[in-house]
């Protein structure tokens, strides 16, 4: 089966964002061929799924581990830099996710994620992020998109609130860290055919974005 175009695009722009302005060395590793075993095993990891009917389709569609890594991990990077800089309680929140996800710290996608949590992305990975959510889900059986879903929001709420008992923070998320999770939410809304709250950025505004 061949890799629909929208979605091909839509990977890139999203990986370019989560990776953007980083080692070619890394990039490449990370897009190099792997076995389809090898391409089974990364991708049933990230995503927790085992089942050969639906980790198939998704393999055939072009889904890899190392783009699975930024679908999971690029809304938590999002939330964690929403106020700017980044608490050591939020950290260890997104450590913990890499390693639910069976993300290997030691592994490209791991060190990546590392830079970025050094250094506050680029404001376009959310809205990359987004729109890769959007054609994906088309591809996912509903209870795994549901799954997926209430995964990304629980942990991107647990961030949010890491740092909540702070004197310098309040008695919650701030804005910023809502708007965020409010824009998280709309993606997969999009995705099961909820109605819109606005139009989405264009795929070439956001690569203009990246570049």
């Amino acid at each position: 089966m061949s890799y629909p175009r929208p979605l091909k695009e839509r990977e890139r722009v999203l990986e370019d964002a989560f990776f953007r302005e980083e080692s070619e060395r890394l990039v490449a590793g990370m897009r190099a061929k792997k076995s389809r075993d090898e391409q089974f095993e990364g991708l049933s990891s990230v995503l927790g799924l085992r089942d050969p009917a639906i980790v198939d389709p998704l393999l055939d569609l072009g889904l890899r581990e190392q783009n699975a890594a930024a679908l999971v991990l690029a809304p938590l990077v999002c939330v964690a830099w929403a106020d700017h800089r980044l608490e050591e309680k939020e950290r260890r929140s997104i450590h913990r996710a890499e390693k639910a996800h069976g993300i290997d710290p030691n592994s490209d996608a791991g060190r990546l994620l590392e830079i970025w949590l050094e250094h506050r992305p680029h404001e376009s990975l959310l809205d990359a992020w987004a729109g890769y959510v959007h054609d994906l889900c088309k591809a996912l059986p509903s209870t795994e998109r549901d799954r997926l879903q209430r995964d990304i929001l629980s942990r991107a709420q647990r961030i949010a609130h890491a740092f909540e008992k702070s004197v310098f923070r309040g008695s919650g998320p701030v804005q910023a860290e809502k708007d965020v999770i409010a824009k998280i939410a709309a993606a997969f809304e999009v995705a099961t055919g909820k109605p819109e709250q606005s139009e989405p950025d264009t795929l070439d505004e956001v690569i203009r974005s990246t570049t």
